[in-house]
């Protein structure tokens, strides 16, 4: 059964990266991984940001380009990205995640939005948690420490209430904020989460947190700050009912036993 970090652990957490500035959180290498679709805009200022917050630790930064149709890919290069995958076409952020799992070298793998709607800095809490001893440290919005510096649009705010509460029924995780979008593994946790993972979409979070929980991973939760970035409704409700398929599916694969909560099973 999943760890939980309590209140008090999780607000230390979250404490020690405010008091520990200029110091380096970490003498393990750190892979920060940046899905990104369309965001040559941001792609270049966001690569830029998360070095200057990570300047003292080692991370390499991968960007996985999801098939966009601009110059994501090469506006990453020059931007000195350590890595760039390019699919070849649209598969979503869980296929995204996956394939920069499969290259990343960092003893600690973190993923994180490419508009950095969660300020980087955030990523050394992921990092504190992980040194503590998390296999699996999740943001959570949830959380009475967390902080929004713009409101969530109406549609975003219902159909995540909506969603969260589907899914606590169909796939009964203990966690009130899958999707995050900032979660660090262990590079062995990530390794034996993402081989079994099979969800391409946005629900891919869901997925990750039910395959940790069977493979009996410690997972922490902390605080965030973040700042909303709005999706259209047009864009929105298309994903939101991919979601609810794609949690279908979880559901039905774990019935069907196509989940093993056996680490000695992953090979």
């Amino acid at each position: 059964m999943a760890d939980h970090v309590r209140g008090s652990m999780r607000d230390r957490i979250f404490d020690s990266v405010e008091t520990s500035k200029g110091l380096r959180v970490t003498k393990q290498l750190v892979s920060v991984i940046l899905p990104a679709f369309r965001a040559a805009p941001v792609v270049v200022e966001s690569i830029g940001k998360i070095r200057s917050a990570m300047k003292n630790e080692k991370i390499e930064i991968i960007v996985v380009d999801d098939g966009s149709d601009d110059d994501t890919s090469s506006k990453a290069r020059i931007a000195g990205a350590d890595q760039v995958i390019e699919l070849r076409e649209n598969r979503g952020k869980g296929a995204a995640v996956r394939a920069g799992v499969a290259v990343a070298r960092g003893s600690y793998v973190v993923f994180t939005d490419i508009d950095l709607a969660y300020e980087p800095s955030q990523i050394l809490n992921v990092i504190h948690g992980l040194d503590a001893g998390a296999d699996l440290v999740i943001g959570s919005r949830r959380h009475s420490a967390s902080q929004e510096a713009t409101s969530e649009g109406l549609a975003r705010k219902w159909g995540s209430r909506i969603f969260s509460r589907l899914t606590a029924v169909l796939v009964p995780i203990p966690h009130s904020d899958t999707q995050c979008g900032l979660k660090g593994f262990t590079s062995a946790a990530a390794k034996r989460i993402f081989a079994q993972g099979k969800i391409d979409g946005f629900a891919f979070d869901v997925e990750v947190l039910f395959v940790a929980q069977k493979l009996s991973m410690t997972i922490s939760e902390i605080p965030v700050s973040l700042e909303y970035v709005e999706q259209s409704t047009v864009k929105f409700v298309p994903q939101a009912i991919r979601m609810l398929y794609d949690v279908l599916r979880i559901r039905t694969w774990s019935i069907l036993g196509r989940y093993t909560d056996s680490p000695s099973k992953l090979g």
